[in-house]
């Protein structure tokens, strides 16, 4: 344990002023290059759609997508034409970001294949945007805060999962490499860690940032007990099919499901938020929607389980789980990859609350997403 803590206090007091100026300026540089050229992306999938509004929020314009999928090719998708591999071989030197998730080195090793070398991935520009949490931060009292957290984490493999992810974001060198970080820690299962949580006839889940019922469909698929499962989803998008996916679910010989459509924070109010496919974000226009404090809502509820991957709400919303979590003790299973900051502060804002809560950390993708804090009694 001492060594890894040494290890990562030593690599934020040497890296991280020089980490933050890197990548401050990387992305001024890509950005004057988006809005110079246009850009392809790879992918029409889910993170495809995110990367081209990324690119649009930067002032740039994609000229077409890219897929392998020859089903893909002659489509459009938000006005955007999807081309094939070889249409983009025609193109003279151009930039292509690569928007897919697990295969983005593949797709990377073929375009270099290709002799197409100016490639962007979205992983780069996901770190990138965790920066402002830490930005003005003093390396000193950060390592401070990261090594009281090593020092609450209930075994090595946690530790070895913090830093792995703060040498992910320290290291930077742009592009697929950075992902060797990762291969020695990921893990399967994510939420449902069976030798960290058990599920009972009497269970109550909550599913904050339902989406449209993925985590709730592996649940089921694996037959576990459970007395009644309560999700929240904001985009009313995603909750009308979260809906028709439980109502295809209802009857089965499961416990009861119950889909709420609204989010969950640290106070009760009316709210305006982006819905980008499954990333919805409060923001200061677009939909109107409610966010509702789980103290409050679920009162009633002996709530024995919480997942929450909510784009960065995930503090507010325990803030606004304070009193149920002090008095009910429900297993958590917390995303902290949305932050630089979330991956030590929120165990420590668990342990604050309840001190008995054996905290693990477990990451379940070979990229950085995807890292969960699991608190158990």
């Amino acid at each position: 344990m001492e060594r890894q803590k040494e290890l990562a206090v030593q690599l934020i007091q040497e890296r991280l002023s020089r980490t933050i100026e890197t990548r401050t300026a990387w992305y001024a540089e890509v950005q004057r290059l988006l809005q110079e050229e246009d850009v392809y992306i790879w992918g029409t999938g889910q993170m495809g759609q995110w990367t081209a509004h990324l690119v649009h929020d930067m002032g740039g314009r994609v000229s077409a997508f890219i897929d392998n999928s020859a089903a893909r090719w002659g489509a459009t998708s938000e006005g955007i034409l999807c081309i094939s591999p070889e249409q983009l071989r025609e193109k003279e030197n151009p930039l292509v970001f690569i928007g897919v998730g697990m295969s983005g080195a593949a797709v990377a090793a073929q375009l270099a294949d290709m002799n197409v070398h100016r490639v962007l991935d979205m992983p780069d520009f996901y770190l990138n945007t965790l920066l402002e949490d830490i930005r003005s931060a003093h390396a000193a009292e950060l390592a401070a805060r990261v090594a009281v957290c090593f020092d609450i984490l209930a075994d090595d493999a946690s530790r070895d999962v913090l830093l792995a992810k703060l040498r992910g974001f320290l290291d930077f060198e742009p592009g697929f490499a950075r992902q060797n970080y990762y291969g020695d820690i990921c893990r399967s299962d994510q939420y449902f860690q069976n030798d960290l949580i058990h599920f009972t006839e009497n269970s109550v889940l909550v599913d904050c940032g339902a989406y449209t019922g993925d985590t709730m469909q592996d649940f089921l698929r694996r037959g576990l007990p459970f007395h009644k499962y309560i999700a929240y989803e904001l985009s009313r998008r995603n909750y009308e099919e979260l809906q028709n996916n439980m109502n295809d679910a209802r009857g089965g010989g499961t416990g009861e499901l119950i889909a709420y459509n609204c989010g969950v924070g640290e106070r009760n109010e009316q709210i305006y938020y982006d819905d980008v496919v499954s990333a919805s974000s409060v923001s200061s226009t677009g939909i109107p929607g409610e966010i509702v404090r789980m103290s409050d809502h679920l009162r009633d509820e002996a709530v024995s389980f919480i997942k929450m991957d909510i784009e960065g709400a995930e503090m507010g919303a325990l803030r606004g789980a304070e009193e149920l979590i002090r008095r009910r003790r429900p297993d958590l299973a917390i995303c902290v990859y949305h932050s630089i900051s979330d991956l030590y502060e929120i165990p420590l804002y668990i342990h604050s609350l309840v001190p008995e809560y054996r905290l693990y950390l477990r990451h379940h993708t070979p990229v950085f997403c995807e890292t969960v804090c699991y608190a158990v009694i």
